[in-house]
């Protein structure tokens, strides 16, 4: 693959001291997407979005925690026409969580169930933080490793702090006896600056095999769903980001990250084209 004049240009870009995407953007952070600093649930809005439907991207059935999700999609849930394929199994609803979409403006995580309907698949889209319990424990994620702050750090070139926060969130998730349980908007930059990171330490097979974690706990690319672009995007902003902060000259970053782009593309199942058209789009090409 010959080296693209975008990824050239805005490892250049960055070098000159721009940030985020070519300052669009933060890295890793969705359009509309902050992270809060109080309590967000609207406990009102429950009651009017249960009741066996299907909710949407922008309105997602609310639930509390992934357990509660399972059993909504195993029972609740029903089919047009009636019924429930699952007859109240939990395990099989789990396993029919084909992903999550980018985190919303409240921080939360949208899963996607995918039921096998009679008359055919439906999706259905989940929040498990949509109770005061959950975002509880967005707000103790929040304080262990906020990811504004994440992002601070890692632009002042603190590495070894945002590493720590990021082991020390995995570890809190593993405490707690569910890691799905903490797929917040810390989560998501985690899943961003790890790579960058291992490809820093000079472990560039475990920062593909990072990156590939990372883009397949979300959905496949599709015209509804485009998170694992932005992710992958997100990833390449940041070692650019890194290596124009380790003062690496632009032509040497522009042919590394010529080398690693096809690797990082396989891992995250995005053909170069779709991955191009973004990045050109999000750094103002």
């Amino acid at each position: 693959m010959t080296a693209p004049r975008s990824l050239v240009l805005f490892f250049a870009l960055v070098a000159c001291g721009a940030h985020g995407r070519g300052g669009k953007r933060d890295v890793g952070q969705p359009d509309g997407a902050r992270a809060p600093a109080d309590k967000l649930f609207d406990d009102s809005t429950v009651e009017s979005r249960t009741g066996g439907g299907s909710g949407s991207a922008e309105a997602p059935i609310p639930r509390c925690g992934p357990r509660d999700s399972y059993q909504y999609v195993a029972r609740e849930f029903r089919c047009p026409g009636g019924g429930n394929p699952f007859d109240g199994d939990a395990a099989a609803a789990a396993d029919a969580r084909a992903g999550s979409l980018g985190p919303d403006a409240r921080g939360h995580m949208v899963d996607v169930y995918e039921v096998p309907c009679p008359k055919g698949k439906v999706e259905i889209f989940v929040d498990m933080y949509g109770c005061p319990e959950m975002e509880a424990e967005l707000l103790r994620d929040r304080n262990l490793a906020d990811p504004l702050e994440l992002d601070v750090h890692f632009a002042a070139g603190r590495y070894d702090e945002v590493r720590t926060r990021c082991i020390a969130l995995a570890d809190a998730a593993k405490e707690r006896g569910n890691s799905d349980e903490s797929s917040s908007l810390s989560i998501y930059h985690c899943g961003i600056f790890t790579p960058a990171l291992l490809v820093r330490a000079g472990l560039r097979d475990q920062a593909v095999a990072a990156a590939g974690q990372t883009c397949q706990a979300y959905p496949p690319v599709s015209p509804r769903s485009s998170v694992r672009v932005d992710v992958l995007i997100g990833i390449v902003d940041a070692i650019a980001r890194m290596w124009a902060a380790d003062k690496v000259p632009a032509k040497e970053g522009g042919d590394r990250l010529n080398a690693l782009l096809p690797q990082l593309l396989r891992a995250c199942a995005v053909d170069a084209e779709t991955f191009m058209r973004a990045f050109e789009a999000a750094s103002g090409e």
